[in-house]
């Protein structure tokens, strides 16, 4: 037993990521080394011990709800719950700093019980580690993208405006074949314009550099104007477009460009990722204290296997890939950070080959003025 017991602590000792074992009360049984040094908490203070008070969980400085907490998910859903450096999550240690954190919960099991949520359990394995210099890694990485995008947006837009003159033959005429291959350049550079933009902002997301600048704004008007924009490819795809909102909606403090840019992405992919002759709705209802915009589509619908992927950078689903050869990827990633950061949430139903809709909720309180080097564009 002794040395079974010798054994095990020798293994404890021996590993690099922090492991603290809670019973189904939330206290503590076990903790190594590991642990005990990233928490700057000696092992044996720890045991007996709530988790909750031992691990604080904070995204961008502010505590994490107690549901949101993902031991408490783990707990309560009986499911293994992974935390990565995308989650952005930081835990508290005991001289009060925070350090970024990637974890894995592993709920213990009793015997006989079924895997999904369920009452019981015997407690769960908590593995976490440091993440500081992945995290470092990581924002040089995205401050190289915002150099790279900002550098490359001058000579573009160059190429724009000399494209445009020399399409208005402002500087001489020009035959049909070269006014052919001008406006291919032109478009050509727009779609690279939309992608430097593109990852402009997501570069501006992750550092957390983006301003917000609220002031009362209609949502409505905004997307019947972003409808106005997309009335070429609606007409040429002959698509039913209704639009539905609440009379007495009122205005909301919300930065305008941030609020464009949720409805751009969302309505364009309704438009670009529905075939000829489908349908489109908005609506746009008061349901405090949020209002709830709802775009749906008849289009070709997300897969059920990659619908946890929707809203990472870059991903396009395989079924819209050999239809639509256009499209960064980025764009949900963008609307969904612009949602949380404003205190909202975007949801949605999908079924492949029937169409796809999604759900923003926005509070009706408005968003919270953010100083910033810029806003989004």
């Amino acid at each position: 037993m002794k040395d079974e017991e010798s054994r095990l602590n020798a293994i404890l000792s021996s590993m690099a990521e922090g492991l603290v074992a809670i019973d189904n009360d939330r206290k503590v049984i076990m903790m190594n080394q590991a642990a005990g040094i990233l928490l700057r908490t000696a092992p044996q203070e720890a045991t007996g011990r709530d988790v909750r008070d031992l691990l604080v969980f904070f995204r961008e400085d502010k505590e994490l709800p107690y549901e949101e907490v993902p031991i408490e998910r783990a707990m309560t859903e009986r499911n293994i719950i992974s935390v990565s450096l995308l989650d952005n999550l930081s835990v508290r240690a005991k001289n009060g700093q925070l350090f970024p954190v990637a974890m894995m919960i592993a709920p213990l099991l009793t015997s006989g019980e079924p895997s999904g949520p369920a009452v019981g359990g015997a407690g769960a394995i908590i593995l976490f580690r440091d993440v500081t210099k992945e995290r470092e890694i990581d924002q040089a990485k995205t401050e190289l993208v915002s150099l790279a995008s900002h550098q490359l947006r001058t000579p573009l837009s160059a190429i724009n405006w000399y494209a445009e003159m020399l399409i208005g033959q402002e500087v001489g005429t020009l035959t049909d074949k070269q006014k052919e291959y001008l406006q291919a350049l032109s478009d050509a550079n727009h779609r690279m314009i939309e992608l430097v933009n593109s990852l402009l902002n997501v570069s501006r997301i992750d550092l957390g550099t983006f301003a917000i600048e609220p002031t009362p704004i209609d949502f409505a008007s905004i997307g019947k104007s972003v409808l106005s924009e997309l009335e070429p490819q609606v007409l040429a795809k002959k698509l039913k477009v209704t639009v539905e909102h609440d009379p007495n909606l009122p205005a909301v403090s919300a930065d305008p460009k941030l609020v464009r840019i949720i409805f751009q992405n969302l309505l364009s992919n309704a438009v670009k990722y529905t075939p000829s002759g489908g349908e489109i709705k908005l609506a746009i209802a008061l349901t405090p204290p949020n209002l709830l915009i709802t775009i749906a589509d008849t289009g070709y619908g997300i897969p059920a296997s990659q619908q946890a992927k929707i809203f990472t950078k870059l991903f396009r689903a395989d079924n819209i890939r050999d239809k639509e050869a256009e499209g960064t990827g980025l764009g949900l990633y963008i609307v969904k950070s612009i949602i949380e950061v404003s205190g909202g949430k975007i949801e949605f139903d999908s079924l492949e080959g029937k169409g796809t809709t999604f759900r923003v909720t926005m509070p009706l309180s408005g968003m919270t003025k953010k100083v910033g080097a810029k806003g989004l564009t």
